[in-house]
């Protein structure tokens, strides 16, 4: 996805970590669409990654039924808003590597993990993430993971699988994004820390681009990471349940350089901003953060493990606590988007609700305007975003929506 619609995400970890509080959630309506008129003839697609270059042309990388009775990664093609969705071809040693079974599973999808896609426009995309494999040793077998990175810059005719010499070899790409005229890749490296490489959009020059160092955490859950670019600015954050372990935000000479993210003085908690423009980003803080006491920096009437709206007007140099969010206990892993400075859209808890919730005021008040809980969201305008369902069966669901986030509606593969 360009710049507004790449991948946006929050990820509030730990005890207490996000939603709901004392913005008026009691007051919840449910406002859910119909299913988006579809001629396709294409069915059982399984979607698992989602980009938009434009209103009218996305690509869904996902797996479906294939011969043998078994499953096979796909990719998908819309040109219309995704009211029709084409099938497009693979590189067979990609399909090879990724349809694999490990565990039983297809080696693309096995424990959660496996691979996405990004394009930057109508030419030039990506497929990264990793593939399960099993590592046979002296004594014993396990399954671990290879990350892997394809690139295409004819519109998918054909796809070049990239070298990864840097990338640690039981790791995965944490994140990739592209601006109108870079790419970036953010993955753990074989010192045991995070590097970030960069490449012109229409060719494969990756090279090292962060000129800060970026930690990896000493202890808790995997980690984690994320890219966020809007227009010529972009910030990253990775982490774990600990706390951030490294941010950095972009120049304009193409290098990251230091960045305080927006947790750092009330706990530290891992939160990626959602931007809406170049100096309006949302952040959810988790107050505390990791086993830490409430910090003086705390907004007035915060309680450890209380999590709490932040907005930066200036582009994330400084940031203002907004509403109170009620906590949730355990861990917890949520979506977030802005569309536009006074929309944020979020799937996790909000109040007694789990799906997709929206505050059209800046988090004061917030409408549950779809039923399911998402793994990925993000938006390519004010008003059409996109969004995948993971039902309680493992098969996934996209919707979108045309209103800015009002109402969404299922897509017809």
């Amino acid at each position: 996805m360009r710049s507004r619609h790449v991948l946006v995400i929050l990820v509030a970890v730990g005890v207490g970590a996000f939603f709901a509080g004392r913005a008026s959630v009691s007051q919840v309506s449910v406002s859910v669409g119909t299913t988006l008129p579809s001629n396709s003839v294409v069915t059982q697609f399984d979607p698992a990654s989602v980009t938009f270059v434009s209103l009218d042309t996305g690509w869904t990388l996902g797996s479906a039924p294939c011969a043998r009775n078994s499953t096979c990664l796909a990719l998908r093609k819309t040109t219309n808003e995704g009211r029709t969705w084409s099938t497009e071809s693979l590189p067979a040693s990609l399909l090879n590597a990724a349809d694999r079974k490990v565990g039983g599973t297809l080696a693309a999808l096995y424990g959660g993990g496996g691979l996405k896609i990004r394009f930057a426009n109508a030419r030039d995309g990506w497929i990264y993430g990793s593939l399960a494999v099993t590592i046979h040793q002296s004594d014993a077998s396990y399954i671990g993971a290879e990350a892997i990175l394809w690139s295409t810059h004819d519109g998918g005719l054909t796809w070049r699988k990239q070298p990864l010499p840097w990338v640690s070899t039981q790791g995965t790409i944490l994140d990739l994004e592209a601006n109108a005229s870079t790419v970036f890749m953010m993955a753990q490296n074989k010192t045991f820390t995070v590097t970030v490489e960069s490449s012109p959009v229409g060719e494969d020059q990756w090279r090292a681009s962060n000129a800060v160092g970026l930690g990896v955490p000493a202890g808790g859950g995997q980690l984690e990471g994320a890219i966020v670019i809007e227009g010529s600015s972009a910030w990253l954050v990775e982490g774990n349940d600990r706390g951030t372990s490294g941010s950095a935000r972009l120049t304009s000479t193409g290098q990251w350089v230091a960045w305080t993210p927006p947790c750092a003085s009330v706990g530290d908690s891992l939160a990626v901003p959602a931007a809406s423009t170049t100096n309006n980003l949302v952040a959810v803080c988790e107050m505390g953060g990791f086993a830490s006491p409430l910090s003086k920096s705390a907004p007035r009437g915060a309680t450890v493990g209380s999590s709490w709206l932040y907005f930066s007007t200036d582009g994330g140099r400084t940031f203002r606590a907004g509403p109170e969010l009620r906590p949730v206990e355990g861990f917890f892993y949520g979506l977030l988007a802005s569309p536009t400075p006074r929309v944020i859209v979020v799937s996790g808890d909000v109040g007694d609700s789990k799906d997709l919730t929206a505050s059209f005021d800046g988090g004061t008040h917030w409408t549950n305007v779809y039923r399911g809980q998402l793994f990925f969201l993000g938006f390519t305008s004010a008003t059409q975003g996109v969004g995948l369902v993971r039902s309680s069966k493992g098969a996934s669901t996209m919707i979108m929506t045309f209103d800015g986030g009002h109402h969404w509606a299922p897509v017809t593969f």
